[in-house]
């Protein structure tokens, strides 16, 4: 009878048997390939070990530099719809109110114009009724300065609060009417809403400016202009002489001539002060010769 012998089995030499483990520890002979299973079986402990172990400081600053650059982006788009709507939006909302402006001007003009002349009552004619005052807000008159643009013109505002000078020009509302002794005075945007005054350092002595309300046209002559210079006659925005009935002189000082005061802000980009220019009356044409 021939005795048959078993090889005795041994742990393959990759892997361990450590009797001080509770749990075993699944493993193939040496030899024997692996398959799918068994690799997918020793694949996940290290996959496991990955996707629990914390986050690199590289994998962090990747994300932060994300985030900063969708939050830069971001501010980036809000900026630009601020400047569009600055420099487009406003100046849209600024032409429709100049539209309704200049309709309700014209209408003005209609109204004096149909006025009937007062009967005659022994041999002295009725005093005509004078218009009602302004409201703030309510179309002044026409301005136009031809430095600007051979057929620039703009409706002119009572009033310089913000919400005025919004719909154009303002009419400072304590001073002058055109052609009244005292200073006629006038500011305006020089950048958005149309910025009506955008090229005011381009204003130089001799220029003339005219004014049309519903009591005629008058012409000033500039005595004192920026003349070409980007920062010429520029005020601290708390100068209020420059718009007094007689610029430089006491309170109280009766004028003399009639003058006009264009006021703007400064710089061209700013309103952290203000420009100005100054003319005398020169010339002055009632309505009923008055052209257009």
């Amino acid at each position: 009878m021939r005795v048959v012998m078993r090889p005795s089995y041994r742990l393959p030499a990759a892997c361990s048997a450590d009797p001080r483990r509770t749990t075993r520890i699944a493993c193939v002979p040496a030899g024997v390939p692996a398959t799918f299973g068994t690799m997918q079986r020793r694949a996940a402990p290290k996959h496991r070990r990955a996707s629990g172990s914390r986050p690199s400081g590289r994998r962090i600053a990747l994300v932060a530099a994300g985030v900063a650059g969708e939050l830069l982006l971001t501010a980036g788009v809000l900026a630009l719809l601020f400047v569009v709507y600055t420099f487009w939006g406003t100046g849209l909302q600024t032409a429709a109110a100049q539209d309704d402006l200049r309709d309700e001007f014209e209408q003005h003009l209609l109204s004096r114009a149909e006025e009937p002349a007062g009967p005659e009552t022994g041999g002295d004619d009725e005093a005509v009724a004078e218009p009602a005052p302004l409201e703030l807000g309510d179309a002044y008159g026409i301005l136009r300065i031809p430095r600007f643009g051979e057929n620039w013109e703009r409706i002119i505002v009572e009033g310089t609060d913000p919400d005025d000078l919004e719909n154009g020009p303002g009419h400072y509302a304590d001073s002058a009417d055109p052609g009244r002794l005292g200073n006629f005075a006038v500011a305006a945007h020089r950048s958005g809403h149309g910025e009506p005054f955008a090229r005011f350092a381009e204003l130089r002595e001799g220029d003339i400016i005219e004014v049309e309300t519903i009591d005629g046209v008058f012409r000033y002559e500039l005595d004192d202009a920026p003349d070409g210079d980007s920062d010429g006659n520029v005020i601290e925005a708390t100068e209020l002489w420059v718009v007094d009935p007689v610029p430089g002189e006491p309170a109280g000082t009766e004028p003399d001539e009639a003058r006009l005061t264009l006021t703007t802000c400064w710089p061209r980009w700013g309103s952290e002060k203000r420009m100005y220019a100054t003319g005398v009356l020169v010339d002055e044409r009632p309505r009923d010769t008055a052209a257009g």
